[in-house]
């Protein structure tokens, strides 16, 4: 009997909006795996390990209208929501399409969407902001004027319906090649070796240097290193930019061993799986800073002469 099934009979009108809100907020209350599913949704479509691509304007155009496909698919995955009938996902029962847009108010309801809930969505890598929301695309709100296949956009008043979720969330992790200044981004990727064809390695070294005292994420270390076999090998120890950059005075921290206990004392951010931190040293006294196979270190500043830094013991 229908009336035995959980949830039923379905929910209707604000009800649908205050259900998948509901919904939503439970799988996610921060907001923190939406931001994730987009960041690493933008750096699937750049493709840096294999492109070397840093920028969303040098996508092609194709590329650009398949990253609402993506994010449509990678939501889905992330929290496994149920196939709809008409729309994209079932939330809680109910049939929700999604919408993704590089403009707030971009997104476009076709025939079959009119009257469904939308799970609209906008980010922007430029700014490192994204929003989310519900709107309901009934015909009212939606504009007259038509594309070729049929579909509408929000007219004004229907963006000012969309109930917004995670209105405070931080934002997008930043895409570090891309909001650094134009000059530290060309000596990076202007870095080339004396010698062979490793310049991706060479590009890495100076990463390193340009970005002391910055957590490194994966997509910009693949990206700076793009066409090397395994770029976060090369940011390691032997013969990659740990044993390189010692000379320099330059310690790469990772996520394991000794390196976080190192990172904490020295005062910097604390690298995870993926991640890396450059930091250059000198030696201490008084047992200020890091203490480093019986000696003591600590941040270098820019009076300070360059000596080698030590081994972090692995």
């Amino acid at each position: 009997m229908p009336d035995l099934l959980p949830g039923w009979p379905p929910p209707s009108g604000i009800e649908e909006i205050d259900t998948v809100i509901t919904e939503l907020l439970r799988v996610d209350p921060t907001g923190d795996q939406v931001a994730s599913v987009l960041r690493d949704t933008l750096d699937q479509l750049l493709d840096g390990r294999r492109r070397g691509r840093w920028n969303y304007a040098d996508l092609h155009k194709t590329e650009k209208t398949y990253m609402g496909t993506l994010v449509e698919i990678n939501l889905h995955r992330e929290f496994e929501f149920e196939d709809g009938t008409v729309t994209d996902y079932r939330i809680a029962g109910v049939e929700v399409d999604c919408k993704f847009s590089q403009v707030i108010g971009g997104w476009e309801f076709g025939p079959e969407m009119v009257g469904h809930l939308g799970l609209v969505v906008w980010a922007s890598d430029q700014n490192s902001a994204w929003r989310a929301g519900i709107v309901r695309a009934t015909a009212d709100v939606l504009r007259e004027s038509k594309n070729r296949d049929a579909k509408r956009k929000l007219t004004r008043e229907g963006v000012g319906r969309i109930r917004w979720l995670w209105a405070d969330h931080p934002g997008l992790a930043p895409n570090q090649l891309l909001q650094m200044p134009d000059a530290q981004r060309s000596r990076i990727f202007a870095a080339r070796a004396r010698s062979g064809n490793r310049h991706g390695q060479a590009r890495l070294l100076q990463l390193c240097r340009e970005l002391p005292g910055v957590i490194l994420r994966r997509t910009t270390i693949e990206t700076v290193g793009w066409g090397l076999d395994d770029p976060m090998k090369r940011m390691r120890s032997n013969g990659g930019a740990r044993d390189k950059l010692r000379q320099e005075g330059l310690l790469v921290l990772g996520h394991q061993d000794n390196d976080p206990r190192v990172a904490a004392a020295l005062g910097l951010p604390i690298p995870v799986k993926g991640q890396f931190v450059v930091c250059r040293v000198v030696p201490s006294e008084n047992s200020v800073g890091a203490e480093i196979q019986g000696s003591w270190w600590r941040q270098a500043t820019a009076e300070d002469p360059v000596v080698p830094a030590p081994s972090v013991p692995r």
